[in-house]
């Protein structure tokens, strides 16, 4: 059985900072115009909606969307932990130790708050009040070798409003490591429930100079 964990996207249905053009379709050709059939392009924020964070997209030095192989966006070893988090309130690295002989076998971590409700109830409070993560569980996360994905029930794996002021540390200390890692973000983990999950299907567009990119998020369970 597979479930979709991302949320679909469209200019009423994806929360963004508001400095940043929502999605659209721009019309080419439609039928009901007289047109022999309907073409559309797309505009889309490589970070609408539930995406992946490539190493480039904050070292200039990192991978790009087709420097992985297309089995590199296919994990087998899928750990999924429940931290409940409220506005502001950072995954710390204590809650997540308990968990770390674990993570020494993942090869994807989710991370699920709850904190993701707020994306239809308070859109507002879900861009501005991200929980994130903390310095020292970005530090920690970073040295399992064979951890090659973290995915957040929020929209950025830091705060964005409080990045910007120290240089976006959280994001620097997971995409700067030596062994690619990819950062699935605003993913609506909450489908999940409590099923065990056989593998998850992060498929990216395949698109030169890409730094990231949305996904349609699948779990096999």
């Amino acid at each position: 059985m597979f479930l979709e964990f991302s949320y679909p996207i469209g200019p009423e249905l994806t929360v963004l900072d508001a400095g940043f053009n929502p999605p659209r379709i721009n019309i080419r050709s439609r039928i009901a115009q007289g047109k022999s059939n309907n073409t559309s392009y797309i505009e889309l924020f490589a970070h609408a909606g539930t995406h992946i964070d490539m190493p480039w997209h904050f070292n200039e030095n990192g991978w790009k969307i087709l420097d992985f192989e297309i089995g590199d966006f296919v994990f087998e070893d899928v750990n999924l932990i429940d931290i409940p988090k409220g506005p502001y309130e950072p995954v710390l690295w204590e809650e997540l130790a308990p968990f770390e002989s674990q993570l020494y076998e993942a090869d994807a971590l989710l991370i699920r708050t709850g904190f993701g409700l707020q994306r239809v109830k308070n859109p507002g409070l879900y861009v501005q009040g991200t929980p994130g993560l903390s310095l020292e569980a970005a530090k920690k996360l970073s040295g399992f070798d064979n951890l090659s994905c973290i995915g957040v029930d929020f929209i950025s794996i830091e705060n964005v409003e409080q990045a910007r002021k120290t240089g976006y540390p959280i994001h620097h200390t997971l995409l700067d490591r030596f062994q690619p890692l990819i950062l699935l973000e605003d993913a609506n983990l909450s489908v999940l429930g409590k099923n065990k999950i056989n593998r998850i299907y992060l498929f990216p567009l395949r698109m030169e100079d890409l730094e990231a990119s949305p996904v349609t998020a699948v779990a096999e369970i």
